[in-house]
C-alpha cells in the first residue's frame, strides 16, 4: 500500500513539473515572437524593395507566375490554395519581419505545388474540427456515467463499459488533436526552410540571420500551442482550440 502511494505521489509530482514546463514554454514564446517581431519591423532590407515587389519577384521565379496575389486584412496574411493573399500594409512594407512572414507564407505554396502533404493536413483538421466539438461533451457523459456506477446509482456492467468507453473515445480525439499538432510542427519548419532558401536570393547574410532567428521564435509558438492542446483539459492554459 506504501508503494502505490509514493507511486501515485511520484506521478503527480511529474505532472505538476511538466504542466509549470509546458506553461512557462507557452508563456515565454508568444511573449519572445512578438518582441522579435516588434524588433525586426523596424529593420527595412537593404535592396528597398517592398514586399509585393519580392512576392512578384519570386512568383516569376520559383513559381512560374502561378501564384495569385490578393488583398486581406491587416494581419491576416496567409497562404490557401494556389493564392497568397498579403494585407495592403503587409504589400506596402519594406521591413525584414514583413519579408519573413511572407517568405514562409511562399514556403507553404511550395509544399502545395511539389507534393500533398499541406492538403492532406487540411482535410483532417477539418475533420478534426468537428470531432472537437464533440470532445467535453463526450468525455463529462463519460465521466458522469462511470461516478454514477460506482455510486451504484446506474448499476450494472452495461454502464461500466459505456462510461469507459466514452473517456476512450474521448481521449483519442484528444490524441488526434495531438499528432496533428505535432504534424503541423513540421509542416510549419520545413515552410520556414524554404522561407529561409527564398531570403537568401535577396538578402544580405546578417539580414537572413535575422529572419532566420524571427523564423525559429515563431516555430516556439507552435511548440506552445501543442502544450496548450495537451493540458486544455486542466482549464489551466489560455483558451485554445484544438483543432484550428
Amino acid at each position: 500500500m506504501e508503494i502505490i502511494t509514493f507511486v501515485i505521489i511520484a506521478l503527480v509530482v511529474v505532472f505538476a513539473l511538466m504542466l509549470c514546463f509546458c506553461l512557462a514554454v507557452a508563456s515565454f514564446s508568444f511573449d519572445n515572437y512578438y518582441e522579435k517581431l516588434k524588433e525586426i519591423d523596424q529593420k527595412r532590407n537593404s535592396l528597398g524593395v517592398s514586399t509585393l515587389e519580392y512576392v512578384t519577384e519570386l512568383n516569376k521565379n520559383h513559381f512560374d507566375g502561378k501564384l495569385q496575389i490578393a488583398r486581406c486584412a491587416e494581419f491576416y496574411d496567409n497562404y490557401s490554395h494556389g493564392r497568397v493573399a498579403l494585407s495592403d500594409k503587409t504589400m506596402a512594407s519594406n521591413s525584414l519581419a514583413s519579408l519573413a512572414i511572407v517568405s514562409h507564407e511562399l514556403g507553404h505554396a511550395k509544399q502545395d505545388l511539389t507534393s500533398d502533404k499541406l492538403t492532406k493536413h487540411w482535410r483532417l483538421i477539418k475533420i478534426g474540427r468537428i470531432c472537437g466539438y464533440f470532445f467535453m461533451p463526450i468525455m463529462l457523459a463519460g465521466v458522469i456515467v462511470s461516478v454514477l456506477n460506482l455510486l451504484s446509482v446506474l448499476q450494472g456492467l452495461v454502464f461500466l463499459i459505456l462510461g469507459i468507453a466514452l473517456m476512450a473515445v474521448a481521449f483519442l480525439i484528444f490524441l488526434f488533436a495531438c499528432v496533428l499538432k505535432h504534424k503541423e510542427i513540421k509542416i510549419e519548419k520545413e515552410a520556414s526552410n524554404f522561407a529561409i532558401e527564398y531570403l537568401n536570393d535577396f538578402l544580405m547574410p546578417p539580414e537572413v540571420e535575422v529572419c532566420k532567428d524571427f523564423l525559429k521564435s515563431a516555430e516556439l509558438t507552435y511548440w506552445a500551442s501543442l502544450f496548450r492542446t495537451m493540458f486544455s483539459w486542466t482549464l489551466l492554459t489560455r483558451k485554445c482550440p484544438m483543432f484550428r
